[in-house]
């Protein structure tokens, strides 16, 4: 309903403020840039803009304004906004494309920092008596960088036995220099040519199990339920990854519609599981190939 002026009746009062014409989007990727949301407001107002004064800029966005002359002093430390030495000061915002390109490169300079000075810290290896001897990764995302990040760990040996799920992980890992013991669990007729080819060199051996030689159990492993429990198994799921017998990632061949597996590096839990893994897939493996 109108009043007599024209108004309307139902206002709420709400005045919208400069803060309202800048995207919540652009805020949020400029956080993720190493921006505040004070400076990510204040550089896109200089933006929207070209120049203004530190008061237009608190009367447009309603900031304090020890937080916009914050922001600006930051902005321009850090080279996103020129200063104009006048009365009243004058900033501008130089352009979008160099302002990305100063934050990329920050960001870039702190990840080789951080990486540089986190590896210092892995390489001093400090474990307390209460570590505990199993942990669960979540994802297929986070499976796969656990197991680029086991290959390129490994000094010694890797032993990897894995099905078709797994498989993209080793799309983007290079050959490693030392023995590579790979079997895989696959129902492609083509798999370990193109693993041959992945990996060339004497030091790696592949075999490989067909699914199809998996449709019942081993002979000589016999317990009443076995054929009853057998047809619930899924090896596409199966990994099992050991380097160097310090550090292994399993996960079983059950059904599974999410992804989590297991990693562990108790030496006793590395060895015991390897002996049982040889004893158990080495009843099917019997293609092996150089």
């Amino acid at each position: 309903m109108a009043s007599e002026s024209g108004e309307n009746s139902f206002n709420t009062g709400y005045a919208p403020t400069g803060m309202d014409s800048i995207p919540p989007v652009l805020i949020a990727s400029l956080n993720k840039l190493g921006l505040t949301n004070d400076e990510a407001r204040v550089y896109a107002t200089l933006v929207l803009f070209d120049y203004a004064e530190a008061k237009e800029i608190v009367e447009y966005l309603t900031l304090s304004k020890p937080s916009v002359y914050k922001a600006l002093e930051t902005l321009d430390r850090r080279g996103l906004a020129l200063r104009q030495k006048s009365k009243p000061v004058r900033y501008r915002a130089i352009s979008p494309e160099m302002a990305v390109s100063i934050l990329l490169k920050e960001h870039e300079s702190a990840s080789s920092q951080a990486l540089s000075e986190l590896k210092k810290l892995e390489r001093k290896n400090v474990r307390t008596e209460s570590e505990e001897p199993l942990w669960t990764i979540y994802g297929e995302a986070n499976t796969a960088h656990k197991i680029q990040e086991l290959f390129r760990k490994a000094k010694r040996e890797i032993t990897l036995i894995i099905g078709e799920r797994y498989l993209p992980a080793l799309d983007h890992l290079p050959a490693p220099a030392i023995p590579l013991h790979l079997t895989i669990i696959s129902s492609s007729s083509d798999t370990v040519e193109i693993m041959q080819k992945k990996f060339p060199g004497p030091q790696v051996r592949i075999k490989v199990i067909p699914i199809s030689r998996l449709t019942s159990p081993p002979i000589g492993v016999v317990f009443p339920e076995i054929g009853e429990v057998w047809k619930y198994l899924q090896f596409e799921n199966v990994l099992e990854l050991n380097v160097d017998d310090e550090e292994l990632l399993l996960n079983a061949a059950f059904f599974s519609r999410g992804s989590s597996v297991l990693n562990t590096r108790n030496k006793g839990a590395i060895i015991q599981l390897k002996i049982l893994s040889q004893l158990f897939w080495n009843r099917f493996a019997d293609d092996e190939r150089k």
